[in-house]
């Protein structure tokens, strides 16, 4: 879908202040921009500006693919790492939606998302793409350049395999060789990326870290490259030895005679970032499409539905019914106001977040929040603990937000627990990963999670509930994403779950 012309106008007239903006926010964006002079950062931005600004209003990607070529060369010479310059590339659609949430630009906002969205998916794909193949071409040229060495120059050949082993080790993929399946060599990249000394991999098996469910493929690959069968040029697998969300791996791998043996040598990446990347790309498309759907709905619906809850409290008043009958009368004012509920949470999931940060006294909204669900609570007879740190300083944040997403938290603790239970919301100060950050969370003494529902608690529209939208659990993380903070999640089978929402410490 194109941008409509307004908002290529706009785009046009801000270009100064978005520019400047874009060079500012990249020398604060990683150590590696930081150290790049100004006067640079200001013309690659220019370029990409230009870039993407010609791809909006006429379609064609030329001078965009231009632009992935020259800053790919430019960055594989200075050593960026991927991530970093595709966030770089990130911070132009975060700049523009920023001010298109301005109210007096927020109509253009429909027609600019999903444009938005295309180019960016376009630069983060391609340029993803060409960093690799022209990183993987830089390494298999060295390591060819390596075997031709080792071959010409046998007298040499202790001298030649320390300096092998130095370049090698210093390069930020892990690299190993493999001979009779188990480990000959590996880097310290590969050390680091499985969780293991040197002594510790050299004689393993390299199956031993691999996931069990990628084990088949591996494997097979192994095997077919021994028997001289062709196999995948690239092979996706997940590696033991780090956190499953980190577990996505890449490996290239070739078989050669290094003069002792026939030995396979390969190459292995963490691509877990870029999987996360693409498919934040691809739930932004998702989400931007769901909302256009739901704003056309909204009207049509919601309309029909007042008319009919006004009309039934008219009847409730004027007709004398009783018995099933006023009963049957209720039960239809309750599902038309579930109705209700069900199109605002979808509102708030697809419309653009206003929030209007201010001090906020986390203890203070707990305790306000318990007192609106007060009779609730004292209706199903759950007890509640409160535990809060002395001396919290205020998290800046947007009061109405955090009181969303911690009254979802309660009621579907107050489900958990069912009558009878216990739930503690408590608020602390901690310090994780060298970051400190303010904690308020909400504990329930229900059955916990499954285990296999975990990893889709906040997708969209998913839910164990007979009566759930699914969307309760995903305005929560909406908002305190928005809020620069997180969600953690701890899961007792049995005993109960909780939830933490994490959000940063004031300096």
């Amino acid at each position: 879908m194109a941008p409509n012309p307004e908002f290529l106008r706009w785009l046009q007239a801000n270009k100064k202040d978005i520019m400047r903006e874009w060079a500012e926010r990249l020398a604060q964006l990683s150590p590696r921009y930081a150290q790049r002079p100004p006067s640079e950062l200001r013309y690659t931005v220019r370029g990409a500006f230009h870039a993407y600004r010609e791809a909006l209003t006429t379609g064609r990607m030329h001078r965009i693919e231009q632009f992935i070529d020259y800053i790919t060369r430019k960055r594989l010479k200075t050593g960026f790492a991927l991530s970093d310059v595709q966030k770089a590339f990130e911070l132009f659609r975060t700049i523009v939606l920023g001010r298109l949430l301005q109210p007096a630009n927020r109509h253009l906002l429909p027609q600019a998302v999903l444009p938005l969205d295309a180019c960016l998916s376009y630069t983060i794909n391609g340029f993803s793409d060409h960093f690799q193949r022209m990183h993987d071409l830089l390494v298999n040229n060295h390591a060819r350049e390596l075997e031709r060495q080792v071959m010409e120059r046998t007298a040499e050949l202790a001298d030649e395999r320390r300096r092998y082993k130095a370049l090698v080790e210093e390069i930020s993929d892990g690299f190993f060789v493999i001979q009779r399946g188990r480990i000959r060599f590996a880097n310290p990249a590969f050390c680091r990326m499985h969780g293991v000394s040197w002594e510790q991999a050299a004689g393993q098996s390299f199956l031993r870290y691999v996931a069990p469910d990628s084990r088949p493929l591996v494997r097979q690959a192994y095997r077919n490259a021994q028997a001289g069968q062709e196999s995948p040029r690239c092979l996706e697998y997940n590696r033991l030895g780090c956190p499953p969300e980190r577990a996505a791996t890449e490996m290239k791998a070739r078989l050669v005679d290094l003069g002792q043996g026939r030995v396979t040598i390969g190459i292995c990446r963490d691509v877990s970032e870029r999987l996360v990347m693409e498919a934040k790309v691809r739930e932004h498309e998702r989400l931007a499409y769901l909302g256009q759907i739901t704003a056309s709905l909204s009207h049509e619906i919601r309309n029909p539905l007042s008319a009919i809850k006004m009309n039934m409290q008219i009847l409730s008043r004027k007709l004398e019914l009783d018995g099933f009958d006023r009963r049957r009368l209720d039960i239809t004012a309750q599902e038309v106001m579930r109705l209700e509920l069900i199109m605002r949470q979808l509102l708030d999931t697809v419309r653009p977040l206003s929030m209007e940060p201010a001090p906020v006294d986390l203890a203070g909204l707990a305790r306000g929040c318990l007192e609106l669900l007060e009779p609730r609570i004292n209706e199903n007879g759950i007890q509640v603990c409160q535990r809060h740190a002395r001396g919290l300083p205020l998290a800046m944040g947007d009061a109405g937000g955090l009181q969303q997403a911690l009254q979802n938290l309660l009621l579907n603790a107050m489900e958990a627990a069912r009558p009878g239970g216990r739930i503690t919301v408590w608020t602390r100060r901690g310090r994780a990963q060298g970051q400190g950050f303010l904690e308020i969370g909400v504990s329930d003494n229900g059955p916990g999670i499954a285990a296999e529902d975990l990893p889709r608690l906040f997708k969209p529209f998913f839910t164990r509930k007979s009566l759930g939208t699914g969307l309760g659990l995903v305005n929560v993380k909406r908002i305190i994403e928005a809020h620069g903070g997180s969600v953690v999640v701890r899961n007792r089978p049995g005993q109960g779950a909780s939830f933490a929402l994490r959000l940063p410490c004031p300096p």
